[in-house]
């Protein structure tokens, strides 16, 4: 049913005012260069990138290498806590211990372009496996398998002997796809019938997703997406087997939801908070342990396979971060819900009691993980105890019991082996998430928070007039005419009131950029509440340059949550958006300094012919005075979309890798990070804006790359180009501001 519109004539008048005021940005007058994509000029030697200013340091929402509880990594936490249940797996002792371990292994495009599935199975089978324990393969979801006895048409099952044999058990398992929650309880029910055990592990072995989606990509089945959380708990629930630990070779599986979700179904969960390195678990060493000794205990087992994954990550994978961690689901079960309900009631009382910056800065400064895919997942126990409630800390002391060990590469800060999603950087999962947790029953007071928490910053957002980009900003209104006529409580109401009936879809920027989550958070959700503390909350400051400064009060800084340098070049027809740095000055007045920066990042194939590629900053850590920054550069790789990962630390500026960007299935967080090799082509792809306001996603800049050993990166002048660069400001409701241009 279609709801009919309301009208509200005096938020409509006020909003077609401000789309009017001031078109005063002169961007299509300025000097023009003949050609962007020809190579720098001159290579600068200096490469270090300081985002920060003396004035606010704490602008840029950096993570801190300072562990807040104390790192519990490397840390065997034997205790249990008083009211856990008891196990549901009985080990017998001795020795005399059977297992059962099912391995549903998707391949996907990890088998079919890296061989990784392969190199897995070959792990296992390297070690010496004892005849009480029965190591079950299942395979499938892959284009191409590189053992040709594995087929790319069925589905089939395996039994790993060890000492370098494996034996085919099932020749044609069906065509299923293997994010069918049919097919994953047909294998679960199938090895208990025919492999009988007391202790029973599951090994999810693919892409992870983490609460936003969930597990695995089949290759051969790309539009089916992933098996959500709801999914994998309805294939459980009909196997019926309590497993000893249920383990994800997948990225992001760590997190709180699926703990709690996993709670009646397994003792353990085996999972890694971040994107995994494409080498995943090492399977030899820890098989070989359990083999000597199958009654040893579940711990020791997810101890001896964290260990091993790390080590082989920081051997193979140096350049990229890695954790895995052992969480204790019948004590979380027992422990965690009703401090979890009782730290989300009390968030959601800050929230209501006019302290939600205080709730977006705990927010905005915690571990963060996958954040080139802008999933907004966060360490918990780091949020909880950012927020600094009482409540947050027992929460955090709850988390911390359940977590019984925990290991990470040396570069991961503040990653304790639990995550949740809390929605900040980006809004575009909310939906899809919240009906997971209904689906699942996560805790009702959490879904609760995030939505309070999601209606404050999207309310916060619509009340600032809605610009997303810097050219629509450039061809709008400035921040400071808009509050001057739309700073009061009432008129913010009004204004809320007529998007919650509707009245945004008369406006196409709005629709396409809010209308789903209004739909969803401020139907009868607007009170004078919020729009009071809106209005007494806002950035509020004149953004036009005034002899290359903005004066900007001290509360016009605490406002501020980041400032990146968006830089463009003018190339005869339109803006070449070469992406966003957190490069900016201040001085000792709280002037913000007109940008001034005349390079910035270019690759080359050689160290030698250079030329300049789109870079957006994704995050800074800060360890003692060494700043670290992690950025993406967009790209085709051989014709694939991928994101080059790219770390600026003292050392300078190194690749770790590609990433790639799965179309089919949107939720898709690659496991693999790939790693250049000699004769990859890369095409630099950017955004363009053409001078009749036209917008292109994948516009191609500079010529191809072809490697040759290695892609080379510095910091290159670009100052004989026809330059066009403003700030980019964030507030704490995640709402960007843009200054006026700097022409160079």
């Amino acid at each position: 049913m279609t709801e009919k519109k309301k009208e509200f004539s005096l938020g409509k008048i006020l909003l077609l005012l401000l789309v009017a005021v001031l078109a005063f940005f002169l961007i299509t007058t300025l000097v023009q260069k003949n050609n962007s994509n020809s190579n720098p000029e001159t290579v600068t030697n200096d490469t270090t990138r300081n985002p920060y200013t003396d004035y606010y340091n704490s602008i840029g929402s950096a993570y801190s290498g300072n562990w807040k509880l104390g790192s519990n990594v490397g840390n065997l936490n034997t205790k249990v806590a008083q009211g856990a249940r008891a196990k549901r797996t009985n080990i017998i002792g001795n020795n005399k211990d059977v297992i059962t371990i099912m391995v549903y292994m998707c391949g996907t495009d990890l088998e079919s372009k890296y061989s990784m599935g392969v190199y897995d199975l070959q792990e296992m089978a390297s070690a010496a496996i004892s005849n009480n324990i029965n190591l079950i393969v299942y395979t499938g979801g892959s284009t191409r398998w590189h053992i040709n006895e594995i087929s790319n048409r069925y589905n089939q099952i395996y039994r790993v002997v060890g000492n370098g044999n494996i034996e085919r058990l099932v020749e044609n398992a069906g065509t299923g796809s293997m994010v069918d929650p049919a097919t994953l309880n047909s294998f679960i029910e199938w090895c208990a019938d025919n492999y009988e055990a007391n202790r029973y592990g599951l090994i999810m072995w693919d892409h992870g997703t983490g609460s936003v989606g969930g597990y695995g990509y089949d290759e051969k089945y790309p539009n089916l997406g992933s098996m959500d959380l709801a999914e994998i708990d309805k294939a459980l629930t009909s196997a019926g087997i309590a497993f000893d630990f249920i383990g994800f070779d997948a990225c992001l599986m760590a997190n709180t939801e699926t703990a709690l979700m996993l709670t009646e179904h397994a003792d353990y969960l085996i999972a890694s908070e971040e994107a995994e390195p494409g080498v995943g678990w090492y399977y030899t060493n820890w098989l070989n342990a359990l083999s000597k000794n199958t009654s040893m205990s579940t711990i020791e087992i997810g101890k001896n396979i964290a260990d091993s994954f790390i080590s082989a990550c920081s051997q193979q994978t140096p350049g990229q971060s890695a954790t895995l961690s052992v969480i204790d689901l019948a004590e979380l079960a027992a422990t965690v819900p009703s401090k979890l309900s009782a730290f989300s009631k009390s968030t959601s009382n800050l929230i209501a009691n006019n302290n939600f910056k205080a709730v977006a800065n705990a927010r905005g400064g915690s571990r963060e993980f996958a954040q080139a895919s802008y999933s907004d997942l966060v360490d918990l126990v780091d949020m909880a105890t950012n927020i600094g409630s009482t409540e947050g800390k027992e929460l955090a002391e709850a988390l911390l019991g359940c977590i019984k060990y925990n290991n990470t590469s040396r570069d991961m800060y503040n990653s304790y082996g639990l995550s949740v999603y809390f929605p900040y950087r980006s809004s575009k999962y909310v939906n899809t998430v919240l009906n997971t947790y209904k689906n699942i029953e996560m805790n009702e007071e959490y879904s609760d928070c995030v939505k309070n928490f999601v209606t404050y910053a999207s309310a916060g957002q619509v009340s600032s007039g809605g610009s997303h980009n810097a050219y629509q900003s450039y061809n709008s209104y400035n921040t400071n005419d808009y509050y001057s006529s739309q700073g009061s409580a009432e008129l913010i109401y009004s204004l809320l009131e007529m998007f919650a009936n509707g009245g945004y879809q008369t406006y196409n920027s709005y629709d396409n950029y809010y209308g789903s989550l209004i739909d969803l958070f401020f139907r009868g959700n607007i009170d004078r509440n919020m729009t009071n503390y809106i209005a007494e909350n806002h950035f509020d400051a004149d953004l036009t340059w005034n002899d290359g400064k903005i004066n900007m009060t001290e509360k016009q800084w605490s406002m501020i949550d980041q400032i990146k340098l968006n830089m463009f070049i003018d190339d005869g027809t339109g803006y070449i958006d070469l992406g966003k740095d957190n490069v900016f000055e201040a001085d000792e007045n709280g002037n913000l300094l007109a940008p001034t920066e005349k390079t910035w990042i270019a690759a080359s194939s050689d160290n030698s012919n250079w030329q300049v590629v789109p870079y957006y900053l994704m995050s800074t850590l800060e360890e003692g005075d060494n700043l670290i920054s992690y950025g993406r550069i967009p790209a085709l790789l051989n014709g694939q979309q991928v994101n080059i990962l790219v770390k600026i630390d003292d050392s300078g500026m190194n690749v770790v890798g590609a990433q790639f960007d799965y179309k089919d299935a949107v939720d898709v967080k690659a496991k693999n990070i790939y790693e250049f090799k000699a004769g990859d082509h890369i095409e630099f792809v950017c955004d363009f804006y053409h001078y009749n306001g036209d917008y292109s996603a994948s516009h191609k800049l500079g010529d191809t790359l072809v490697v040759a050993d290695k892609i080379y990166l510095g910091d290159v002048s670009i100052e004989d180009y026809s330059l066009l660069s403003t700030y980019e400001i964030i507030d704490f409701y995640q709402q960007s501001y843009w200054t006026t241009p700097v022409k160079k």
